[in-house]
């Protein structure tokens, strides 16, 4: 326990691995403070992501020209560069604020925290601490300093699951993500595996029409010609980067006979597979 000026903290260090950083989010430290008299924090600026959990009592948290009160089972984030004041409310002479925190860094920690609706202008979620989420912090705490060679895969395992427990809150039931980012994210990942328009519907769970009415007005093209772009590009990199033959193309991206790749080839570039590879085909010197 080291005692500071406004509170008892118990802080343990993590020197994340290089598979840690090339995951883009790791643990820094973690750690758990109760609050002495007259708590008060700031203002300050974090260099990190420093994600706190309030296990008692209350909490007032100033960013910019807000404020904000917290008490038990809300949470809240000091993002980078951002200026923050946090301190007990009631000036008790003997406060009852405990909390519990995990400090974050990498490229995609702040897209993560995006992700479970935490961002600078609004850092904190109300009523988090439920479905076990307790006891992840503890599993992340008791192995946040563990040197020892595998024990990184533990750690991420438990900051990924503290980040799925986080989504499920109660703020975020009922949000879903945007549908048509997501169903551009699902053409483009499985496009190669013979999905259909109607597949795409499915996944974006809103009508045809109102999907194909969307997808003209943000990205100027049908759901149907994108899939076909997508399909037809790879074709042509496969034709002309690769020896595989025009068969194997076809099957590759999910046409289920050479006869439809070839004709839905030739559409698109007015000219055959075989002689789409031909034209194309390096100049021996």
């Amino acid at each position: 326990m080291k005692e500071m000026v406004f509170e008892h903290a118990n802080m343990k260090y993590c020197i994340p691995s290089d598979m840690e950083r090339k995951g883009g989010i790791w643990i820094l430290r973690a750690g758990r403070s109760s609050a002495r008299p007259n708590y008060s924090v700031g203002p300050k600026i974090s260099e990190n992501y420093a994600l706190h959990f309030v296990l008692n009592g209350k909490i007032s948290l100033a960013f910019g020209d807000k404020e904000v009160m917290l008490s038990a089972g809300d949470a809240f984030c000091l993002f980078p560069h951002t200026r923050y004041s946090y301190w007990e409310p009631n000036g008790d002479p003997e406060p009852t604020l405990r909390m519990q925190w995990i400090v974050l860094d990498g490229e995609a920690a702040e897209s993560a925290l995006t992700r479970i609706g935490l961002h600078p202008s609004a850092p904190f979620l109300h009523n988090v601490m439920k479905g076990g989420l307790q006891a992840v912090l503890d599993q992340i705490y008791a192995c946040v300093d563990d040197d020892t060679i595998g024990h990184e895969f533990g750690r991420q395992r438990c900051l990924y699951q503290l980040f799925e427990l986080l989504a499920a809150a109660p703020a975020k039931r009922g949000t879903k993500p945007n549908w048509l980012e997501q169903s551009v994210h699902y053409m483009d990942s499985h496009y190669m595996e013979g999905i259909t328009v109607t597949d795409v519907v499915h996944q974006a769970g809103v009508h045809r029409t109102h999907l194909y009415c969307e997808f003209i007005r943000v990205h100027g093209i049908s759901p149907s010609h994108y899939l076909m772009k997508l399909r037809m590009e790879r074709a042509a990199v496969l034709l002309t980067e690769t020896d595989v033959s025009v068969t194997e193309v076809a099957f590759s991206l999910g046409y289920s006979n050479l006869h439809t790749f070839s004709r839905a080839f030739a559409k698109y570039y007015r000219i055959s597979p075989t002689s789409y590879r031909l034209q194309h085909a390096p100049v021996l010197t």
